[in-house]
């Protein structure tokens, strides 16, 4: 039987990776297109078949439209994918560098004594840049610090960029992340009035976010925390997602964690804790294997109690789809592309990582046009950077479903240029989502 559209014959593709699994004492194999992170699940017999050319052309032509075999002229399909954007359309405005709390792990080393406010020519100044980008929607993600620390800078920006839009004819969207501790009704007036979304920074329950999340004086802040989020669904809110992040206090307590978000009704995205800041000071982030288990755990937990979390979408998409689209886990990444982040006194970083990192200041909004800041040389190499520029990305099997994070690689080997310092925990995380897909649609059916 031949497909009417398509060439009636096709060739094995040279290169391909083997991937051997036994899946609940079935044996299977994967075969890899290790450049775009395509794959087909094969058992004992068509492998066999496989080898033994004996594949009929629709078999062939569907490994073809996978990119894992070629054309009868020996070319390989194309895709037409979406391409990482050349221009930011995200910007992180760290409003303050203030904080009411200190947390053991906090990469930007934000505190009660920092006291930096950003003022109303930087607002303007970066409004208008940003307003210049040739993107029709642009995003303000108000952070910190703690925002909420100043929420009448808030307000201030807020009210700039509403009076600027129309001027550039752009599409404008709000959001926050915060730590939830200092929610009061100013906040929430404002946050109705301009739809901004708010996301919190949660580590699960009081006996594991106590033990990070603490005010200067070392006491925990879970109460002051849960209080807010209520106070928002007392004002009409909802928590638009939380920050859960991932180490010693809570890794080992995965069905714990799943159930208290399921319980309170917020979605959450665990990842483990960054390397920069504070944490490298304290090492709270999670040793080898840890992230992988707790993934893992957490994966099944998740999908039990109907909990969105967005580290398993995440994973999934990039294991499951061509559409990688989330811009820390793929190659290029969103540094510089997607994103920026600018500081108080107008200081703008390629990523939010780098917020506390004067070796990555790009430039200072004050000085310079985003546009000049983006074309430096540093700056384009940044952007461009690939896995063939990593020695472990480039010779790994997932390099095409991945990315190293580059402020967490840069905290850890102090270089971009290194694998993410979770490297070995992902690669089994890739591993298992392949036998669960084995199991879901092959065992299963």
């Amino acid at each position: 039987m031949r497909s009417p559209w398509m060439s009636s014959s096709y060739q094995k593709m040279p290169g391909l990776r083997r991937i051997t699994r036994n899946v609940d004492g079935h044996l299977f194999t994967i075969l890899l297109n290790e450049e775009i992170g395509s794959w087909m699940v094969f058992d004992e017999a068509d492998i066999k078949r496989y080898d033994n050319d004996e594949l009929n052309e629709l078999e062939m032509e569907a490994l073809y439209m996978r990119a894992l075999a070629l054309d009868d002229q020996g070319e390989l399909v194309t895709y037409d994918f979406p391409q990482p954007e050349e221009f930011p359309s995200v910007v992180v405005v760290n409003i303050t560098t203030t904080c009411n709390l200190r947390c053991k792990y906090c990469f930007a080393d934000c505190g009660p004594v920092k006291g930096e406010y950003m003022t109303e020519d930087v607002m303007r100044r970066l409004i208008e840049q940003m307003f210049e980008m040739p993107t029709p929607l642009v995003t303000f993600e108000l952070q910190g610090g703690e925002p909420l620390c100043y929420v009448d800078g808030m307000r201030r920006f807020i009210e700039i960029s509403e009076s600027l839009k129309d001027k550039y004819g752009k599409r404008v969207q709000y959001r926050t992340v915060t730590n939830c501790t200092l929610i009061d009704d100013k906040f929430i007036e404002l946050a109705k009035k301009y739809d901004i979304k708010v996301g919190v920074s949660l580590d699960g329950p009081k006996q594991m976010t106590d033990q990070l999340r603490v005010r200067a004086d070392g006491t925990g802040a879970f109460d002051d925390i849960m209080a807010g989020i209520g106070r928002l669904k007392a004002g009409g809110l909802e928590v638009d997602g939380a920050v859960c992040t991932v180490g010693q206090h809570n890794c080992m307590f995965p069905k714990e964690v799943v159930d208290f978000f399921a319980e309170n009704g917020i979605s959450f995205k665990p990842r483990p804790a960054n390397k920069l800041g504070r944490e490298l000071e304290n090492n709270t982030t999670t040793k080898k294997g840890e992230w992988a288990e707790c993934y893992r755990q957490m994966y099944y937990r998740s999908k039990e109690v109907g909990v969105e979390n967005f580290s398993i979408h995440i994973f999934e998409e990039n294991v499951y789809t061509p559409i990688r689209d989330y811009i820390c886990m793929r190659y290029p990444c969103g540094a510089a592309r997607e994103v920026i982040s600018v500081n108080p006194n107008g200081d703008v970083f390629p990523c939010d990582g780098f917020k506390g990192e004067q070796s990555f200041v790009m430039g200072n909004i004050l000085q310079e046009t985003l546009k000049q800041m983006l074309s430096k040389d540093w700056v384009v190499k940044l952007k461009s950077r690939t896995a063939k520029d990593i020695p472990a990305c480039s010779k790994c099997m997932f390099r095409s479903m991945c990315c190293s994070c580059c402020y967490s690689a840069f905290g850890e080997f102090g270089t971009v240029y290194r694998e993410d310092p979770s490297c070995a925990d992902r690669k089994q995380i890739f591993l298992f989502l392949f036998d669960e897909w084995i199991r879901q649609n092959v065992l299963n059916n």
